[in-house]
């Protein structure tokens, strides 16, 4: 704040309203005859606390402090039986079962259940190609196959086992009525079947 001074009196205080408070006086400045640029010798005060002392006053936030709070962690519980290195227990064919069915065709849905690695198979009935290649995915594979009277025989040969070994997959088979018949799953290595039989009745 300046102005020009007429008198000898060389500083003004400015006081709260209330005389009779001993608080600090709001503003405290201290004029001088102008006499080119005044100079300016008392701090300001704001709320009765000098103004540098906001600028001295610390957070009370440790940064450096390690923290107390807990890491969040994941632990992965499904366990894959593809990319195992002993494999030869799963070089030899594999029965499905055998169903019993008065059901005119049957529904076969078939995927990979485990890791998606690009598994292929060849679906035939009674020796007979029905698909020459199938690419097992994460969904399923859904085909209609028309029963003969007597056994019908349903293979699943791997043709590879993918990115990673063996050929895996997982089986349902329905009726006509869209009835569950049998669930299974496989585990073979190249060349080698998965068998089931169905005898209609």
């Amino acid at each position: 704040m300046f102005a020009q001074v007429d008198g000898s009196k060389k500083s003004i205080n400015f006081k709260d309203i209330d005389t009779s408070s001993s608080s600090k006086p709001l503003f405290s400045v201290k004029l001088t005859p102008l006499n080119g640029i005044p100079n300016i010798t008392n701090s300001p005060y704001l709320y009765n606390i000098p103004l540098t002392d906001f600028f001295k006053k610390t957070s009370g936030v440790d940064m450096s402090a390690t923290s107390n709070l807990i890491k969040p962690t994941w632990d992965i519980k499904q366990k894959f039986s593809e990319g195992q290195k002993n494999i030869s227990k799963y070089s030899r064919d594999h029965y499905l079962g055998d169903i019993k069915t008065k059901s005119k065709f049957i529904r076969i849905k078939c995927r990979d259940h485990e890791y998606v690695d690009g598994d292929r198979i060849k679906l035939l009935l009674n020796k007979a190609i029905v698909h020459p290649n199938i690419t097992l995915t994460g969904s399923y594979y859904i085909i209609d196959i028309e029963l003969s009277e007597g056994f019908n025989t349903i293979e699943f040969e791997a043709l590879n086992e993918g990115l990673s070994s063996p050929n895996t997959a997982e089986l349902k088979i329905y009726n006509e009525n869209d009835e569950l018949l049998s669930s299974n799953r496989w585990l073979i290595t190249t060349g080698y079947k998965a068998r089931l039989i169905i005898l209609k009745q």
